[in-house]
């Protein structure tokens, strides 16, 4: 069986000497371990090592036209070779002569006649060094190769990510131009307010708004997941809400709630076999009749899986919504949601909010913030102006969740008639 050792590839020794002998002891001494090439003068081994790369070098220093300090010099003056090991061999014994030889570039400097066994000492060390050296250059070389490939992959990751997010960015901008303007609300809901934040850039939360001569519609949608797939969802809603209120006249919410999980499942092929997805949607819709002065009217709600919350002098009233989605395979189109009057009084203040507020976790120990905390921060807060209960839901949320990460999007709405 072969051994590591016996695997390796031989090093090869460059031995540099004009006296042929020299070559043979040499030669016969180095040349069963390692590959022995030989060069009979300075010039001669200059040209050689560009051929042949040597591990080592051993180099008489007494030799014709070019000595070995200058072969020696030149040696250590080319990045091809300056780090190849030179090991002086030589009769030149004077202290002087050591000296130069270590200053023009030598690593070792062995003396003749030499020892047999300290020259091969000193050739097994300064080639396990060399081969050493070799190996960790090696690794650098494929550390700093793999850094560029890292680094090249990242930037082609930072550029996807950074095209990718502008574009969903720019989605946002869509997402939000069918949320209702603030002020067209303002125009029939004087007092009210809303907060829209996404988990995500986009989400799967939307409110819709639409007016005619009867009154007004009002919608909270919370569509499947968050993000991109959640947005997605709110465009067919949003699609199928207009087509339903305006196109269609309707203006029922228990209807228009059947209408949408209808539009919804249709639209993603969710009625047939062969869906390849499974979403929908929950919803509150509320009719506002035109009340105009009136210190007292009925509006009608209906929701599925969403409530309705009315406070009033302190008191806080669930209204219900049928436990019944929108869309998904499951959902049932010939399920009949149910319309709730709800009677509305001067100074009433209503609120509608998705899911994400509620599920919202944190604290030490990473409890929801949950509907009953969700209703006493309603009734702690019902007195406020709407844009000072809007800061306050907000400053409220912000607190339970601390350094948790937002786990929905969230969204909420709240509004008054007349004074309190």
């Amino acid at each position: 069986m072969n051994t590591n050792s016996e695997k390796r590839k031989k090093q090869l020794i460059l031995i540099v000497d004009d006296v042929p002998i020299n070559l043979e002891v040499l030669d016969s001494l180095l040349g069963e371990k390692y590959d022995i090439a030989v060069a009979i003068s300075g010039e001669q081994s200059l040209e050689l090592v560009e051929r042949i790369s040597p591990d080592l070098i051993l180099l008489d220093i007494i030799m014709p036209e070019m000595d070995g300090f200058e072969v020696c010099r030149r040696l250590k003056s080319s990045d091809k070779t300056k780090e190849v090991p030179i090991i002086f061999l030589t009769g030149k014994t004077e202290t002087e002569d050591v000296i130069k030889g270590f200053e023009t570039g030598a690593t070792d400097y062995v003396t003749k006649p030499f020892n047999t066994l300290e020259l091969l000492a000193r050739v097994h060390t300064h080639l396990e060094l060399k081969r050493s050296r070799d190996i960790q250059r090696e690794l650098i070389f494929r550390l700093q190769e793999k850094t560029r490939e890292i680094e090249r992959a990242s930037l082609i990751v930072a550029t996807a990510n950074k095209n990718i997010t502008e574009s969903i960015r720019y989605a946002k901008m869509i997402q939000l131009s069918l949320l209702p303007n603030p002020d067209t609300i303002k125009s029939f809901l004087p007092e009210s307010f809303f907060i829209w934040m996404p988990r995500d850039i986009v989400g799967g939360d939307f409110i819709f708004c639409d007016y005619f001569q009867e009154g007004f519609i009002i919608a909270m949608i919370d569509c499947t997941g968050h993000g991109v797939p959640g947005a997605f969802v709110t465009m067919i809603a949003s699609f199928g809400l207009r087509k339903i209120i305006r196109d269609q006249g309707c203006h029922d919410p228990a209807r228009i709630l059947g209408q949408l999980s209808f539009i919804v499942k249709t639209t993603l092929q969710q009625d047939t076999g062969y869906a390849l997805s499974n979403d929908g949607l929950d919803a509150a819709i509320c009719f506002i009749p035109a009340h105009k002065k009136s210190d007292s009217f009925n509006l009608t709600f209906a929701g599925a899986n969403l409530p309705l919350y009315c406070l009033c002098k302190g008191e806080v009233i669930t209204v219900k919504g049928d436990r019944q989605s929108l869309g998904y395979k499951r959902s049932d189109l010939s399920f009949n949601f149910r319309n709730h009057t709800v009677p509305v009084k001067k100074g009433m203040m209503l609120y509608m909010a998705t899911d994400g507020i509620t599920d919202q976790l944190g604290g030490e120990t990473a409890c929801r913030f949950g509907t009953e905390r969700f209703r006493q921060t309603l009734r702690a807060i019902v007195s406020e102006p709407c844009e000072k209960q809007r800061e306050l839901i907000l400053r409220t949320f912000e607190a339970h969740k601390g350094d948790s990460p937002q786990v929905d999007d969230v969204t909420v709405m709240g509004f008054r008639f007349g004074d309190q």
